[in-house]
């Protein structure tokens, strides 16, 4: 039994507890209230994660490419070392023209691309002629281009139609874009004791892509033109391709063989695309050997007789055509 004089305190201590739990109740939030001079330490959140990752910028320039493979087909697949170091040639190019493609088989093509798209880096795709020439010897030309920059106008490739045999492999023509950029290839390769004859009918192959579409105007010329030594005289100006709106972008000067120091390959492009979305000066020709610390000569011929050449091309201009 409590006593009389316990009871006061007993009843002090339980009101002072409810009164304690009411404040508490209803007090304010301190949290990063400084008290006493102390900062209370704010408790730590995780950032909000971004709901998508940024996009990838668009390339604002693509580089455009031929490259004679000389005599590409089964034999030349066999060689790993060379197979390995074409790839690497062809992933530095947004899209190339393969020349010299000779296989009966017409397997080789289809298996280039699967050794490029085995490699890391984007998908490539490709167009490819059927086997063109007036021997057996026959060849197929092969655009393979960058399925993340390149976009190709399905159905546009054809081979010219050469009712006067002009040509021993008639051209290979397609049409591709890429950002604000289309425009539309002629890949040849011209036979060397008929190169002024083959060459100079080329304006011929421009003026018919011109008939079927007026307001194509970026045309670009690109192949091995045997364009230079006993074949071709590269100082003249006689030809009908070495007219004014004819822009030779592969100078005399450049050296395109690996063996010899002719200017076999060359890039050719009509006023439109020279003014406009070809980036000046950008033409060059890819000496994989020098690019790749290659010191075996035999190596560098086992690739090819021939270097690739290139140039650059801006995609995010206004369309002018």
């Amino acid at each position: 039994m409590l006593r009389k004089r316990t009871l006061p305190w007993l009843i002090f201590v339980v009101s002072a507890l409810f009164m304690l739990l009411g404040w508490y109740a209803t007090r304010p939030d301190l949290d990063g209230v400084e008290l006493d001079g102390v900062p209370e330490e704010p408790i730590d959140e995780p950032a909000p994660e971004p709901d998508d990752e940024p996009a990838p910028e668009e390339p604002t320039t693509i580089k455009v490419a031929a490259f004679n493979i000389q005599i590409f087909g089964r034999t030349k697949r066999k060689k790993e070392d060379v197979m390995a170091i074409l790839v690497n040639i062809t992933r530095q190019f947004d899209l190339v023209l393969i020349q010299e493609i000779r296989d009966s088989s017409e397997t080789t093509a289809p298996l280039f691309l699967e050794m490029i798209n085995e490699a890391e880096g984007p998908e490539y795709a490709y167009v490819r002629s059927p086997r063109l020439g007036r021997t057996t010897s026959k060849e197929a030309y092969a655009y393979l281009y960058n399925t993340e920059t390149v976009t190709h106008e399905e159905g546009s490739d054809h081979v010219y139609n050469d009712t006067d045999d002009v040509f021993e492999r008639e051209p290979y023509i397609a049409t591709f874009s890429s950002g604000g950029f289309d425009f539309t290839l002629v890949g040849i390769h011209i036979k060397p004791d008929d190169a002024p004859q083959e060459i100079g009918n080329l304006t011929l192959v421009v003026a018919s892509i011109l008939a079927a579409d007026p307001d194509e105007g970026d045309i670009i010329i690109l192949g091995d033109l045997n364009a230079d030594g006993s074949y071709f005289n590269e100082d003249g100006t006689s030809n009908p391709l070495q007219a004014a709106g004819y822009h030779w972008t592969v100078t005399d000067e450049m050296d395109t063989m690996t063996k010899t120091d002719w200017t076999y390959d060359r890039m050719i492009l009509l006023d439109a695309t020279y003014s406009h979305e070809y980036v000046d000066g950008s033409t060059q020709v890819y000496y994989f050997d020098q690019i790749y610390g290659i010191t075996d000569e035999e190596l560098v011929w086992d690739v090819s007789d021939h270097y690739p050449v290139y140039a650059e091309f801006s995609t995010n201009l206004p369309d002018d055509d």
